[in-house]
């Protein structure tokens, strides 16, 4: 069957389209949109890699480590959710809503980090990681939002998948950065206050790419404007931080049951991931490189390799993301973040006894596969399942749920170090593999939330229905009863924010007699092709906005499966008696074939239950296909 496609009639969408429907992304644009993220996760893997081994390298003994990164947890509590109420109620005809604040976060780093391997004291080494974290947490709520923001429904998987895939690469490449620039024998020298040279260049490099990134991410991705009503609500709101924290307080008030229980997994995941990035170091020397617990984390050594463990999960964290965001929707995110919980237990309870440098790195497998469900899973189940006007709030607050566990490590794990763990950092690797380990029985432990509370793209449990359409698939032949399904293909696609697939089968060669009772073909592409034109006048901007035309010549009913192929997401319109039904019969001829066929959903439009003569007159019940082209008619029987 030759298939011709005439041009889309769907027209890229400007910045005044409201952001109630929002326009589907190319696969370029959305990448380009997303470059930032590998710049802030630069920044990020450094804050995780590279500032402990500093803090130690000036002066720092391991038993501080957890309340000198009190920064993170602390600009996260504030910070993140402060940044998402304000830019909620922000709106620039220039600047936009969440580019602002993603621009401004991502300079402040930048400044940061050329300065940081530069400071000599340590004071003022923890004053350069708060405000590090300051401008990592002040671009990282608002990109978050921005994706949810940009993105129709249908694309929002994909895009925290990018997301994820992004974070991994960011971290990837400051981790690597770490190992390789260690081995470069001329860098190997130190500066006065201590710091190796090749952490200057790795904190010089980092300053590049966050600048870099975001910058051209988000001069080249516009934001879309809010609707008029969204507008006159942020004119008329108050103003200032008082009312910021109303606004998240009412916000924790009235939010999703689901976001409860991930919360519940956050207090074990969080208190575990801060050891495993403050003590991983530590745990190396003293199991590996075989330095004593109390001088173990300040060799190069060690610094290096932790680099090059870090740089290894972050990249299985970028191969895990291809398909762990598409598993969560088949089985249910609660599943597969347990289970990705339970290799990173598993993982770093191993790690602990390793005694070899390269056997070290297989553990980070496991981690890495946790890791891109932590990124992930959790923040596209927050997106589809709160209002897209409070989206920048609930995301601050999905992040508190993580910053609150890493405050009460920061203030409880030095004297859980030194008492109860020997001062060793293998006994802390353990305490970490636990507690990530009770995070899994944990995920295991919530029940499924209500359907009212379900999030519609991953679910917590199993996935318990389609709620959204990728791509909905109508065939048309120009005449009433058709008509009437493609307006209705129209009004689900636009509910959906889906791609609306108009489909015209014809025949090729001389106009066949038509027999009584059965559904007329249309005969010629000349035919077909205004047929095609008839179905989509009606369809303007406001019915549907990406439409695609196809002439197909063949069969009507195989044109219809071919077109949604095997994609469970897409869905088939057809009406019930229009296309080949006899008299008496429930479904003509085209809708039974690809009921018995279709792998996707099918919707029936009971077109049969029409008065197609009040409602369409005789005159619309053919299609005037000219001297040339014979004419087909709709028998309705």
């Amino acid at each position: 069957m030759t298939t011709t496609t005439a041009p889309s009639a769907s027209s890229d969408s400007s910045n005044s389209e409201g952001i109630d429907r929002k326009p589907l992304m190319s696969t370029q644009a959305l990448l380009l949109m997303n470059l930032g993220f590998f710049g802030v996760q630069f920044s990020f893997g450094l804050t995780q890699s590279a500032v402990n081994p500093l803090f130690l390298l000036i002066g720092a003994d391991p038993d501080q480590l957890p309340i000198l990164n009190l920064a993170g947890p602390i600009t996260g509590l504030i910070i993140q959710p402060l940044i998402g109420a304000i830019s909620d109620r922000t709106w620039h005809p220039r600047w936009g809503r969440r580019r602002p604040f993603i621009v401004a976060g991502a300079i402040l780093c930048a400044i940061i980090l050329f300065a940081f391997p530069f400071v000599g004291a340590l004071w003022l080494g923890v004053i350069c990681f708060w405000l590090l974290d300051a401008g990592n947490n002040t671009s990282m709520e608002p990109y978050r939002a921005f994706i949810s923001d940009r993105l129709p429904k249908s694309q929002l998987a994909r895009g925290f998948l990018t997301q994820s895939m992004f974070t991994g690469a960011g971290a990837v490449l400051a981790n690597v950065s770490l190992f390789a620039l260690q081995k470069v024998d001329a860098l190997n020298e130190t500066a006065g206050n201590g710091v190796p040279y090749w952490m200057y260049v790795v904190f010089m490099f980092g300053t590049v790419c966050i600048l870099l990134t975001v910058l051209t991410a988000m001069s080249r991705t516009r934001e879309l404007t809010p609707s008029d009503e969204d507008l006159e609500e942020m004119r008329t709101a108050p103003r200032g931080v008082s009312y910021a924290v109303r606004e998240i307080a009412d916000a924790v008030r009235t939010m999703p049951v689901a976001m409860h229980k991930i919360g519940v997994v956050f207090a074990f995941q969080w208190y575990a991931m801060f050891i495993y990035w403050q003590f991983l170091a530590v745990s190396l020397g003293e199991t590996v490189f075989g330095a004593a617990p109390g001088e173990a984390g300040s060799g190069g050594d060690e610094i290096a390799w932790t680099g090059l463990m870090n740089g290894t999960y972050n990249f299985v964290t970028m191969i895990s993301a291809l398909f762990l965001v598409g598993l969560a929707q088949r089985m249910g995110a609660k599943r597969v973040h347990a289970a990705a919980l339970g290799l990173a237990s598993a993982a770093l309870i191993w790690l602990a006894n390793i005694d070899n440098q390269y056997l070290a790195l297989i553990p980070m497998i496991g981690v890495g596969i946790f890791w891109a469900s932590a990124v992930g899973v959790p923040y596209l189940m927050v997106a589809s399942m709160v209002p897209a006007r409070r989206t920048g709030v609930y995301m601050g607050i999905l992040n508190m749920m993580i910053v609150v566990p890493m405050l009460v490590q920061t203030l409880t794990f030095g004297w859980i170090f030194n008492h109860l763990l020997d001062g060793k950092g293998s006994n802390a690797m353990v305490l970490a593999g636990v507690l990530l380990g009770i995070g899994a029985v944990a995920m295991l432990w919530v029940d499924p939330p209500d359907e009212a509370d379900e999030s519609p793209i991953v679910p917590l449990g199993s996935r318990r229905s389609i709620t959204v359409y990728d791509q909905v698939v109508v065939g048309s032949d120009g005449t009433a009863t058709s008509l009437y399904a493609v307006d209705r293909a129209a009004e689900v696609a636009q509910a959906a924010q889906a791609r609306l697939v108009v489909v015209t089968a014809y025949r090729e060669g001389e106009v066949a007699a038509p027999v009584a009772g059965e559904h007329q073909h249309l005969y010629g592409a000349d035919a077909a092709r205004q047929a095609l034109e008839k179905s989509i006048t009606n369809l303007t901007r406001e019915r549907a906005r990406h439409i695609d035309q196809r002439l197909v010549a063949g069969d009507p009913a195989q044109a219809l499966l071919e077109a949604v192929g095997t994609n469970p997401a897409n869905l088939i319109v057809v009406g019930n008696r229009g296309l080949g039904a006899s008299d008496g019969q429930q479904l003509g001829s085209v809708p039974g074939e690809v009921v018995r066929h279709a792998r996707c959903d099918v919707l029936i439009v009971q077109t049969s239950a029409l008065d197609e003569d009040r409602l369409f007159g005789p005159a619309e019940n053919s299609v005037d296909t000219g001297p040339s082209s014979g004419s087909t008619k709709e028998v309705s029987g």
